[in-house]
């Protein structure tokens, strides 16, 4: 939807557009999210991971692309809104066994773009802000705030994958210990096993 003014009446409208989709192998660091909103632009693209710091230090590991739509539009009142969604798998450390865990991360969300922080105190309460203090703003910085916000707090692996987990830790912890008290009962036992262990490498 695109905002005009009629300057023999005197009065502004609005008139439907057909959206645009640009797609990208990478997306953008740097847009004009006025002009893009005007104009009623999607953007699809995977995120540079290596922009991705602080995604980077807040997970285990970055598993797969992270891949990225964003709409912008005018919405009835005039506003410039923009839609993000994005989507990639990560791996997190489950907080009750302590080994990895794969996590899908995805978000949704709407934001209006704003300028200062006056217009965002001014939007309804429905509405979330995107202060955007030049004219570029920074998607890769947006991307991660909004999959920043989607990470689960505490991680667990499922109940059952965890105790699976620490049955093979006690076993392995068991058998070494097993193979200590038989090394020190017999010590030529000590000599057999290292020398398994030589031929095996």
């Amino acid at each position: 939807m695109n905002f005009f003014f009629d300057r023999v009446r005197c009065h502004h409208y609005y008139c439907l557009t057909m959206p645009i989709s640009e797609k990208y192998s990478h997306l953008p660091q740097y847009v004009d999210p006025r002009r893009l909103s005007i104009q009623g632009k999607t953007l699809t693209g995977s995120v540079d991971i290596s922009l991705c710091s602080r995604v980077k230090e807040a997970v285990k590991e970055i598993s797969s692309t992270i891949e990225a739509s964003l709409s912008f539009y005018l919405e009835e009142q005039g506003r410039k809104i923009v839609n993000i969604r994005a989507s990639g798998s990560v791996k997190v450390i489950c907080q009750r066994c302590l080994s990895s865990m794969p996590l899908q991360l995805e978000c949704d969300t709407i934001l209006c773009i704003v300028w200062s922080e006056e217009e965002a105190d001014a939007l309804p309460k429905n509405l979330e802000a995107w202060i955007v203090h030049e004219d570029k703003g920074n998607l890769i910085d947006l991307i991660e705030d909004e999959l920043l916000l989607a990470l689960p707090f505490i991680s667990y692996h499922k109940k059952e994958e965890c105790e699976s987990l620490d049955t093979k830790i006690l076993l392995s912890k068991s058998s070494n210990k097993t193979e200590e008290i038989n090394t020190e009962s017999n010590p030529f036992e000590a000599l057999k096993i290292l020398k398994g262990k030589i031929i095996e490498k």
